[in-house]
């Protein structure tokens, strides 16, 4: 297990550390620009660390049981320091807390806009105020304990208990050091919040015997990612984080994508926290059009609006020099087919664990729109869920996603006794079927293949039998299953998505293929062979369970975007899965 970063949230804003230091930290919400970037650029990042004076070693660096708090435990010859770090409910914000035999060094180092903008500063009493010179927004720092000013940025902490809270304001006239700075969180009783938040959080999940720190850890991932006042769920809290270091394969992905919204609901819903998945179902309900396309975009800002577009921060150098910086995501600008059936079946999964008809009846305008979209688009060619750009095709996994959507759709329609609509649906859905077995499906290869008349596997294959589009012991199936571990395999458990794409050949494994190949396994009754991959994927987490996109085949260093959601719910669907037939 490899030690990267830690991830934190409120349900509002993220923030990533790394041995006492912030190295990410986007405010006001998880989208806005970060005020702390040295996790793009070491040089102009700006970072807020606490750490020892003298030479240290990092004795304890995990997670306050199931909670998204980080402890933090120095050790250096003279003591040892405890750093406690959160971020406080509802408020934009970070609140570290230390207990230390020595004294310590705590430096904040903002730039606003990513690393673009240097901050004014304004001196306070017990801290210190920076200030973004273009707007009324800023952070203030308030140093609870006692200190001793080095210059603007740095400061000695003396041994002793005491806290830093950081706090962004939206204007600082209302801020903490404000006329009206008593009404925000008192750090200790917000310690003791924060932990029973995240605590509740996960009690009533479905329990399992196995694998339970990586299912509990991938559970909070979730959740954290969700932005609370929403709904939504973003894909993953970082930005450009490469999938291949030194390449340009950097993408922004703190923004809320249908298919990763929808996967992570199913596996919510799996693990009977049933009330997060429907909020996250409801956010992806109020981005349906009804008169047009279901979902006009591929993605969506957290407040539901369409995404910025796409830039290239060309002052940042990138992390380990891998250049571009981008944000904002150019993926919006295309038609992505198989979205409506990811939101399907994640509404039919919610119906069948919990038979809430009135919610289905109050969202049947949702699925009419999806069903009559589907039926008179499904023969259109699309991009696929790899988000290629510049390539349109018959994908035959997009294809699959059109029949579920109306298959689903049908179901869902019977169920409220419109007999008329599911009679349709059904038999558009057995049309689509009948279409991708005559041509995703190449006869000669014996195989299904990416896209019609294409004779090159893609991994998104293997979820054919997980959404009930074939059975997983059909000849044809295993046969292309043979295929894509034989094309498509790195290491054992560790698969590509595909060989090459619009930029050229592809490198690293990516996460979510393995839970797919997992649940494969467990539908063959394989259940060693599942174990052997969810134990492969566990393995090359970090050291506090967490998973990134992709990761290094050779040494499981994380890569892409981090954590990422896409792995995470699919290895909590494996590891459910692999419980039910143990």
């Amino acid at each position: 297990m490899i030690k990267y970063y830690e991830f934190l949230s409120n349900g509002i804003t993220s923030a990533l550390i790394k041995e006492g230091s912030v190295e990410w930290l986007p405010l006001p919400r998880f989208d806005s620009p970060s005020i702390f970037t040295r996790m793009l650029d070491e040089e102009r990042g700006g970072y807020f660390s606490i750490k020892p004076i003298d030479n240290y070693e990092i004795e304890f660096e995990d997670y306050f049981g199931n909670t998204l708090i980080l402890r933090t435990v120095f050790k250096t010859n003279k003591g040892k320091a405890e750093v406690i770090d959160f971020l406080p409910l509802s408020l934009s914000g970070i609140i570290r807390i230390y207990d230390s035999e020595i004294d310590m060094k705590l430096e904040v180092k903002p730039f606003f806009e990513y690393g673009l903008i240097s901050p004014s500063i304004i001196k306070a009493k017990r801290g210190i105020i920076f200030k973004n010179p273009k707007s009324k927004e800023g952070i203030e720092i308030l140093i609870g304990g006692e200190h001793e000013k080095l210059d603007n940025t740095e400061f000695v902490l003396k041994k002793g208990k005491g806290y830093v809270y950081l706090l962004y304001s939206k204007d600082l006239r209302y801020g903490l050091f404000s006329n009206k700075g008593f009404v925000y969180s008192e750090p200790y009783e917000a310690l003791k919040k924060a932990i029973r938040y995240w605590e509740r959080r996960v009690e009533r999940a479905k329990k399992v015997s196995v694998y339970k720190e990586a299912y509990y850890r991938s559970l909070l991932v979730l959740l954290g990612l969700i932005y609370e006042p929403s709904g939504g769920i973003i894909a993953s809290p970082t930005t450009s984080l490469p999938e291949i270091v030194g390449g340009s394969r950097n993408w922004d992905y703190r923004y809320v994508w249908v298919r990763d919204a929808s996967y992570s609901a199913e596996a919510l819903i799996k693990a009977s926290l049933l009330v997060k998945a429907r909020d996250i179902i409801s956010f992806l309900t109020s981005m349906i059009d009804p008169s047009s396309k279901s979902f006009d975009h591929p993605l969506y800002t957290v407040d539901g609006t369409a995404p910025p577009a796409e830039e290239i921060l060309d002052w940042l150098e990138g992390h380990e020099g891998s250049f571009p910086v981008r944000v904002g995501n150019a993926a919006y600008m295309q038609i992505q087919m198989d979205v409506e059936g990811t939101y399907m079946n994640a509404l039919y999964e919610y119906f069948k664990e919990n038979h809430d008809i009135q919610y289905i009846y109050e969202n049947w305008w949702a699925i009419e729109a999806i069903a009559e979209w589907t039926k008179k688009s499904w023969k259109m060619k699309s991009t696929d869920l790899w988000e290629q750009r510049g390539v349109e095709e018959h994908f035959t996994h997009t294809k699959v996603m059109n029949w579920v959507a109306m298959d689903r759709a049908s179901k869902l329609a019977k169920e409220l006794n419109y007999n008329n609509e599911a009679e349709e649906w059904r038999s558009i859905a057995e049309e689509i079927r009948k279409d991708i077995l005559e041509n995703g499906y190449n006869q000669k290869l014996g195989y299904f293949t990416r896209h019609y008349g294409s004779d090159d596997v893609d991994s998104a294959l293997l979820t054919l039998p997980l959404y009930g589009f074939i059975d997983p012991n059909d000849r044809r199936f295993l046969n292309t299953l043979s295929a894509i571990e034989k094309e498509l395999t790195v290491s054992e458990g560790l698969l590509l998505r595909y060989k090459n794409d619009f930029l050229g050949n592809v490198k690293n494994p990516f996460t979510l293929v393995s839970t797919w190949l997992a649940r494969v396994y467990i539908r063959l009754n394989q259940l060693e062979k599942a174990k052997r991959v969810i134990e492969k994927l566990i393995n090359c987490s970090t050291t506090s369970y967490l998973l990134a996109e992709h990761l290094e085949a050779n040494t499981c260093k994380p890569r892409g975007n981090f954590p990422q959601a896409f792995p995470h719910a699919g290895l909590v669907m494996a590891i459910l899965e692999l419980e039910e037939r143990m």
